[in-house]
């Protein structure tokens, strides 16, 4: 009993070094003593341990001393001059410490929202593109591919060329509705790497963000290719090789990108005007020309006494015309990379029109190349629509046709340009890529170190190529089905993990189904004309998606070395471990806010672990909760706080309150209170009846 009591008493004063909470606590559990128990011979009051002395005594321990051992252990280890929140964890080196991987004990405040931090900030309206400007930036590449796609097809399909344009345009509505839901549910930039993200996860979003970002470099390096090319076809004595003529092509498009997003949409609407303008002057030429010279259509009846006989190579020559022609519509993909610089409600007019003016275009233009040009001219010739001009107006009309094809494909590299440097925006905001690439230029507000390594990475992929224009177009073709390919599984994702999300436009699981058809049957077409073409889009595709796991897992990374370093024998040095130790908790200076609305501890251990399983990085924890009144918090919130606090070693796990109504101003003003970015908001669930969209909120990530 003395044994017993000399405890008591030095867990007492453990307490009182612990300071008043735990005196208080004491006193008031003794205060409210049973006076029955205080009776029973056997413990001398109720909570204290059974006489170990008496071996007859079998009394358990009762709930108030339970949890006032509870208490005193918690606050004894609190105040650990060591620091460490749990003793159990034994290193697996005799010679090493974990003391490192300790975070710090959380804490818990009330945050002040002044009235006019509630207000919404909005993107500003000079910085948003209209209808005509965000078709310009994805319709100078699809309308582009007229001058390269014509032959690939035609030699094929031959006559049946404008049967298979026009299929290849009208299978883009399938991809049309699952775009639209996407962005109706998520309207960020970034595209798939965003999409899967809120829905799947961080790693399944690293292979997103791969393959679109390889999709738009490939995209700048193909037009860029391509416009020189085509300048090289037409000016037999160029004083640059076509080599030498894409580089200069990327340095100058680079200067215009650097003069940011409004003034470049501008420059690529100029552009695309132009290049329609051109078009509809063809066509209108070719008209004329094929009713005078050739009334009985004689060139189209020789055109279509070639086209294959038997019912297997009709069918052979349409479906391979398919999946070459799908490529001539490139630059549809890219439109979510750039929705959050679009004009609200603009989004589904730009990807309607953008169907409607290719397959007018395309179908047109093709067809009028068959009734005046033989099917030799247009398989075998590189500029066929060169020709035509030439053939239809004369040597004015080509030379419009020439300088409208190398600014069109110079407007497709623009294109790819500014969807890599909005993913790398996005990826900035999200602490994957440093904050260099949020550097803007003090006039225009360009991101110009993201703009110089997109330029970069379609030079280099260019040089790792050969130079080679065939080479290059080959992993184009792969890239592009593969982004739509992702686009089925990001919306079907999107229907099994968060059905409640809310988004009016709705995908019936029939067009999620052709969609997946749509894109494995033109894969494997492609796939079977050039087989080539799979082993250099994967070699690029897994080196981009490594640099990117790496970059994600920096912090695993170190802590192995730094484990690997403790059971060495380098451990002595400890110039080195504290330099590993610097870049450790750098790579750890995360932190990442949930917003909770109840105490409900299964919840918030899920969300928990989908932070620390998502964000390796994340060395803090803030867990949010918005209330009407105190009298509404939830009781077990801050307890349940506090234990996983505890549990959870290596994550400070710190506790919010915030007076109001959850809304996408409040996690704005709470975003600016705490110094946390929207993107590292995250939220448990939003259910249909929330009155706002997941896109409201500016980049917060639903994790259950």
């Amino acid at each position: 009993m003395e044994d017993l009591e000399k405890g008591e008493k030095r867990a007492k004063s453990d307490g009182a070094a612990s300071g008043a909470p735990l005196r208080q606590r004491d006193s008031h559990d003794r205060e409210n003593l049973d006076n029955n128990d205080m009776e029973s011979p056997t413990v001398p009051y109720p909570g204290a341990l059974p006489d170990t002395s008496d071996p007859n005594s079998i009394t358990p321990p009762s709930f108030a001393r339970s949890e006032f051992q509870t208490i005193v252990r918690r606050q004894r280890h609190g105040n650990d001059p060591e620091g460490l929140k749990i003793r159990h964890s034994r290193p697996r080196s005799p010679h090493s410490n974990t003391e490192w991987d300790f975070a710090g004990w959380g804490s818990m405040r009330y945050l002040e929202i002044p009235l006019e931090d509630l207000q919404p900030r909005v993107n500003t309206p000079h910085m948003l593109l209209g209808q005509l400007a965000a078709l310009s930036v994805a319709g100078n590449d699809m309308a582009g591919g007229v001058f390269y796609t014509f032959p690939l097809v035609a030699a094929s399909a031959g006559v049946y060329s404008p049967v298979c344009l026009l299929v290849a345009c009208l299978l883009l509505f399938f991809f049309r509705r699952i775009m639209l839901e996407l962005a109706s549910t998520v309207r960020l930039n970034g595209a798939n790497y965003v999409y899967l993200l809120q829905f799947a996860g961080k790693t399944l979003s690293l292979v997103g963000a791969a393959a679109t970002l390889l999709d738009g470099v490939v995209t700048a390096t193909v037009s860029a290719a391509t416009a020189s090319t085509y300048l090289a076809g037409e000016v037999t004595h160029l004083p640059f090789s076509t080599v030498v003529l894409t580089v200069l092509f990327f340095v100058g498009l680079s200067l215009v990108a650097f003069a940011g997003v409004k003034e470049s949409a501008s420059i690529t609407a100029g552009i695309f005007i132009f290049h329609m303008s051109t078009m509809f002057a063809l066509a209108i030429a070719s008209m004329v020309h094929w009713a005078r010279a050739d009334p009985q259509s004689l060139v189209l009846r020789a055109n279509w006494s070639q086209r294959p006989n038997s019912a297997l190579e009709t069918v052979r020559a349409l479906f391979y015309g398919i999946c070459i022609a799908i490529l001539g519509v490139t630059g549809f993909e890219c439109t979510p990379s750039y929705i959050e610089h679009m004009r609200p409600k603009t989004y589904s007019a730009v990807l309607r029109n953008l169907i409607i003016v290719v397959a007018v275009l395309n179908t047109t233009l093709c067809f009028l190349l068959y009734g005046i040009l033989p099917s030799e001219s247009i398989s075998q010739g590189a500029n066929v629509l060169s020709v035509l001009a030439d053939r239809a107006a004369g040597r004015w009309l080509r030379i419009i046709v020439v300088t409208d094809a190398v600014s069109v494909l110079l407007g497709g590299v623009m294109t790819g340009v500014m969807a890599s440097t909005a993913l790398f925006e996005r990826l900035a905001e999200d602490r994957l890529l440093p904050q260099s690439f949020l550097w803007t230029l003090p006039y225009t507000g360009s991101q110009y170190i993201a703009t110089l390594c997109s330029v970069g990475l379609a030079l280099l992929l260019y040089v790792a190529s050969g130079m080679n224009l065939q080479t290059v177009s080959s992993i184009f073709s792969i890239a592009f089905l593969f982004v739509f390919f992702l686009f089925t599984v990001s919306n079907l994702i999107l229907k099994i993990n968060r059905p409640r999300l809310s988004r009016p436009p709705h995908t019936s699981m029939f067009t999620l189904i052709g969609a997946f058809v749509v894109v494995c049957t033109t894969w494997a077409g492609n796939i079977v004309l050039n087989p080539s073409a799979v082993g250099v889009f994967v070699a690029s595709f897994f080196i981009v998606l490594l640099v990117f796991l790496a970059l994600n897992a920096q912090p695993i990374i170190l802590r192995l070395a730094l484990r690997m370093y403790d059971a060495s024998s380098l451990s002595r040095f400890h110039r080195g471990k504290d330099w590993l130790l610097r870049r450790y908790r750098r790579s750890r200076g995360t932190r990442v806010c949930i917003w909770i609305k109840d105490d409900d501890i299964h919840t918030m251990l899920q969300a928990l672990l989908s932070v620390q399983r998502n964000t390796p990085d994340a060395c803090t924890v803030v867990f949010v909760h918005a209330y009407p009144n105190v009298d509404r918090i939830p009781s077990e919130l801050h307890p349940n706080t506090r234990l996983l606090d505890e549990a959870f070693p290596m994550i400070t796990i710190d506790l919010a309150f915030v007076q109001g109504a959850f809304c996408p101003s409040l996690v704005e003003a709470t975003s600016r209170n705490l110094d946390v970015p929207r993107s590292r908001m995250c939220v448990i669930s939003l259910d249909r009846d929330n009155h706002w969209d997941l896109a409201d909120y500016g980049g917060a990530r639903v994790i259950m």
